[in-house]
């Protein structure tokens, strides 16, 4: 049987959490049971994933925008009131990874964005209170930027926004999921010819016609989404949750849907807000 603790230690550790000045409060935001035999994934965290989580009897919500960040000075009420009412309720307990699961060389959004649109790693960028969180990656030929925001809408399944003002092929690109607009003016003066992320801002077109860099925006919960699929297969073969445990259910397919629908320790259902909502149930 885990422990919500050995999960938090083990989650910590792979993503070195304590080296991160982060906005969002990381780890352990809301106590629920001790035990773990079921474990739900989202992006974002409201008020349908938290209901749609307590339905499937999950004892941990793990997501990338949790409920905390900063130094909360305000009252608890509105909607962060009935959000918390639901956790507490039901002994659900939310666990959230931001900027460590952005920033993660193998696990983290924009090495995976890298890896899933064939582009290999060259180095960090995006600096966040001494930490960067995204990627400089590179393609092995030239490509043109119609077809790279064609594969970033094959991936994340949604129809970019694209800034055409740079070349119009690409070998270099700036990788930075989420609000990354403002990584513009580094990915620039790093060589890159596009700047891919989640989403930008009124300003953001005349910088990047000004800079002659293109951006892909892909939306920003779809670009955050890649690490939590991964995370899936991570967790199946960590050790720690293994202990004592048949082999850990992911929900990412219908094929592996038939083929772990035998039961096991830990089993995942996964959501993000696009479109209605994703989710995977056994």
């Amino acid at each position: 049987m885990v422990r919500i603790n050995e999960l938090i230690e083990y989650c910590s550790a792979t993503l070195d959490s304590t080296r991160f000045l982060d906005p969002s409060l990381n780890g352990l935001q809301v106590a629920g049971g001790g035990t773990i035999q079921r474990v739900a994934s989202a992006v974002s965290v409201n008020q349908k994933v938290i209901r749609e989580a307590i339905d499937w009897r999950a004892d941990v919500l793990l997501v990338h925008h949790g409920l905390f960040w900063g130094e909360r000075s305000r009252p608890i009420a509105g909607p962060l009131r009935v959000r918390l009412q639901l956790l507490l309720n039901a002994d659900v307990n939310l666990v959230a990874y931001h900027l460590p699961l952005d920033a993660h060389p193998t696990l983290g959004n924009n090495a995976l964005l890298a890896a899933a649109l064939d582009l290999s790693l060259e180095q960090p960028f995006a600096d966040v209170n001494g930490r960067s969180i995204g990627y400089i990656a590179s393609a092995p030929n030239r490509v043109s930027l119609d077809e790279l925001a064609s594969d970033v809408e094959q991936l994340t399944g949604h129809n970019p926004i694209v800034f055409n003002v740079g070349p119009s092929t690409v070998h270099r690109v700036g990788i930075l999921s989420g609000s990354g607009y403002s990584a513009l003016d580094e990915a620039a003066a790093l060589g890159c010819e596009v700047l891919l992320t989640g989403d930008v801002r009124e300003p953001s077109m005349a910088l990047a016609r000004e800079l002659g860099i293109s951006v892909i925006a892909g939306g920003h919960e779809a670009t955050d989404a890649s690490a939590y699929k991964r995370w899936l297969r991570h967790w199946s073969s960590a050790s720690i949750l293994r202990r004592n445990s048949s082999p850990i259910l992911t929900r990412s397919s219908h094929a592996a849907r038939a083929r772990t629908a035998r039961g096991s320790h830990i089993r995942w259902i996964g959501y993000t807000n696009c479109d209605g909502g994703m989710r995977w149930r056994p």
